[in-house]
């Protein structure tokens, strides 16, 4: 039996975390995954300490949605939605996270990221994950006319 998705049937908790994420400008789409095996709370450490080290070498406050989530073989892994990192170079980035594999895209709102992520919050029919949200403030808020539009 095949599943198809229909995004026009979504939980409501689901659309208001997409109606929040759809508020701000977002610069990146980022992923990052790991060579060994963290615990969980390391995992989510060196997930942090990297946003942290773009904020400080880079001297910009910035904002994201982190969001985790285990692969089939129980690895940890991230993506998350960062912002307020305009002429910031991604690659430098991609280079510096030491523990695996980053990958950082310019964010694109009609390739759907922001709907992937917020399985992660509502954990509807998902496997349980973890996310947290911070900054929001340095993210620019679009206007109406670019959300509805």
């Amino acid at each position: 039996m095949k599943c198809i998705l229909n995004k026009n049937i979504v939980n409501p908790l689901r659309k208001g975390w997409l109606t929040l994420l759809n508020r701000y400008e977002w610069t990146w789409f980022i992923t990052l995954t790991f060579r060994d095996l963290p615990k969980t709370y390391t995992a989510i450490n060196r997930a942090k300490q990297f946003l942290r080290c773009i904020e400080r070498e880079e001297k910009c406050n910035i904002g994201y949605y982190l969001c985790m989530e285990y692969t089939l073989a129980g690895t940890p892994h991230f993506h998350a939605l960062v912002g307020n990192v305009q002429g910031v170079r991604r690659l430098t980035w991609m280079d510096r996270w030491k523990y695996g594999y980053a990958r950082i895209f310019g964010y694109d709102v009609n390739r759907g990221a922001d709907y992937y992520l917020t399985k992660y919050t509502v954990k509807d029919e998902y496997q349980n994950g973890w996310y947290d949200i911070q900054g929001l403030q340095y993210c620019k808020q679009l206007t109406l006319d670019k959300i509805n539009g």
